[in-house]
């Protein structure tokens, strides 16, 4: 049981990582227009960034887990999740389940791209669309190429460097705050999924990405430790990253990634949505 001082420490620190996220969401709009004025179609400009990528992902989202947990908690470092050894099965069905999942992510997108906001707020939806477009062309000028150094390049900064700084921020650090401060697993999972989502400012995928959040949350919370919510993540990505890839070859047709979203294929959506809760279990 935690003591009223230590439940008010807890709060705290939600407060503190709370205010963090929000002052980097504020950074990050700000700093969005200089990105859409970089050359995306130099090679160079585009390896350049995805080094920054790599090195901001570090100082974001790991160095501040790690020195939170060093200095902020009993435990230590291994606060964040990473000091039991995994069982490798359930890595395996963690992964497993991330690319069952893809049907029932793809429906999920498709839905949420057809949402609306009532015309009192047609200004913040032109600018969540506009917001939208800008990571889109970003997203396609990261994972252009035929080479196997670009795909090489790619799934370490967009898959491996996202999985593991997200995973350590959102799952290792504040899920286990938000425990601290609720006392109830499921409402930290679901908030933390939400904050999660909310963090990567790509509104019109918010629903699937929080679904993946919690899946993400979850695994964390019954395995006990943060490898299975990495690999999950790292799948997720690297999939993505792999199948683009494929296509810029010309290896295989883009029309895999609308797998669920095509008319007639609700059916695949159902089965996924339950090969993923039976990976759950």
């Amino acid at each position: 049981m935690q003591t009223i001082e230590q439940e008010r420490h807890s709060w705290i620190k939600l407060f503190l990582i709370f205010l963090y996220i929000l002052a980097y969401g504020f950074l990050n709009v700000l700093g969005g227009e200089g990105e859409m004025n970089l050359n995306l179609d130099n090679e160079g400009m585009l390896v350049m960034l995805k080094i920054v990528q790599a090195v901001s992902v570090v100082l974001v989202f790991i160095l501040p887990a790690i020195l939170f947990a060093a200095f902020w908690t009993k435990q230590k470092v291994s606060y964040i999740g990473m000091s039991k050894r995994p069982v490798f099965l359930s890595l395996l069905i963690a992964a497993m389940g991330m690319v069952v999942a893809m049907p029932m992510i793809n429906w999920l997108s498709e839905v949420n791209q057809h949402m609306q906001l009532p015309e009192a707020f047609s200004g913040i939806e032109a600018w969540m669309k506009n917001s939208e477009e800008k990571a889109a062309v970003l997203t396609e000028a990261f994972t252009r190429g035929t080479s196997a150094g670009t795909l090489a390049l790619n799934l370490f900064v967009v898959a491996f460097m996202a999985a593991v700084s997200e995973e350590i921020f959102f799952r290792g650090m504040l899920q286990k705050v938000l425990i601290e401060c609720f006392k109830n697993k499921h409402v930290a999972v679901w908030i933390g999924a939400a904050l999660f989502s909310a963090f990567h400012m790509q509104f019109y995928g918010f629903i699937p990405r929080m679904l993946m959040g919690a899946y993400l949350g979850y695994l964390f919370l019954w395995t006990g430790t943060l490898y299975a919510s990495i690999v999950a993540h790292f799948v997720n990505n690297g999939l993505a990253v792999l199948l683009v890839w494929l296509a810029n070859r010309g290896a295989i047709s883009m029309d895999v990634e609308k797998v669920g979203m095509e008319q007639g294929q609700f059916v695949i959506v159902l089965l996924s949505v339950v090969l993923v809760t039976g990976s759950l279990f």
